[in-house]
Formats: C-alpha cells, sequence, structure tokens
C-alpha cells in the first residue's frame, strides 16, 4: 500500500514538472530528442530519491537535476568536438529573418552551460536570484555575475532588447 501511495505521488509529480523540464532541457540543449532523454533522466533519478524529497518541493530538486545532466552532456560533447577533424564548415547567412525561438536559441548557444542555466532559470522559470542560487548550488554573487556576463553577452546580438531586472 506505502509503494503505491508513493508512486501516486510521484506521477502527479510528473505529469505536473515533466512538460516544464523538458522544454527547460530543450531551451539549454536546442535539441528537442536529447532534451526529451535528459528530462527523462532527471525525472528517474527524482523518482530513486522520492521518499527523502516529497515532502520538501521536488521541483527545484528536478531542475537542478537537469541543469547538472545538461551541463555533463555539454561537456562530452566538447570532448568529443575536439576528438573529431574541423570540417570545411557552413556558415549559415547571418542577412535572413529567422523566428524569434530561433533566434533565441542561437543567442543562448553563445553562453557556458551555467550562464545559460541562470539566464533560463531568471527569465524562462522566473525564479528570483536566490531561487538560482539554491537550484545550482552557486553563492548569491556569483550567480549575479553569471547573470550580468551573460546578459554583457546577449546584449550585442538583442542590442536594447536585453536589460537586467532588479
Amino acid at each position: 500500500m506505502r509503494t503505491r501511495n508513493r508512486d501516486a505521488e510521484f506521477r502527479d509529480f510528473y505529469l505536473a514538472e515533466a512538460p516544464r523540464l523538458q522544454r527547460l532541457a530543450v531551451m539549454m540543449t536546442g535539441d528537442p530528442e536529447r532534451a526529451a532523454d535528459l528530462a527523462q533522466d532527471a525525472l528517474i533519478k527524482v523518482y530513486t530519491k522520492w521518499p527523502r524529497i516529497r515532502n520538501e518541493d521536488p521541483g527545484p530538486y528536478a531542475r537542478t537535476i537537469l541543469v547538472n545532466l545538461c551541463r555533463s552532456a555539454y561537456r562530452r560533447k566538447m570532448l568529443e568536438m575536439r576528438k573529431t577533424p574541423v570540417s570545411s564548415g557552413y556558415i549559415p547567412d547571418q542577412s535572413s529573418r529567422v523566428d524569434d525561438s530561433l533566434r533565441v536559441a542561437t543567442a543562448l548557444s553563445a553562453l557556458s552551460p551555467i550562464r545559460k542555466a541562470v539566464v533560463l532559470l531568471r527569465f524562462y522559470e522566473d525564479m528570483s536570484e536566490q531561487q538560482i542560487a539554491t537550484v545550482l548550488d552557486r553563492p548569491i554573487n556569483t550567480i549575479k555575475s553569471d547573470l550580468r556576463r551573460a546578459l554583457e553577452t546577449l546584449r550585442p546580438i538583442f542590442g536594447d532588447d536585453v536589460r537586467e531586472t532588479r
């Protein structure tokens, strides 16, 4: 009976959080298929810890796991890219018009995984700097610095559309 109750609680959490986690993962990776895998991996890890975390708010715990999984995937990808030879490379035409979501995804790819996570948690998940510091387990001043530097990187891409919020 106890396992059934645990599973029912987790199922409710899963139904509420899985789409949010997957959207966050898509924004972090730029790859919907990889994002679905990472979100699922994060939820599996949450399920294994469910008895310990279910009485707290498990949402931030799930986002922390997801961010860490995305960072690990990014590191693996960078290692693979170092090992493969550089191709002649196609450079996309920057003069063509693209929709906003593609523009944002391209801009976010210029950021390191941790700064991308800070920007997404701040503006996409609408978290405060303190909440982000808790989720990422980083000092608040480091979060503020990461956010400021990320916005400085994004400013040339978006122009005056990028403003710090206080």
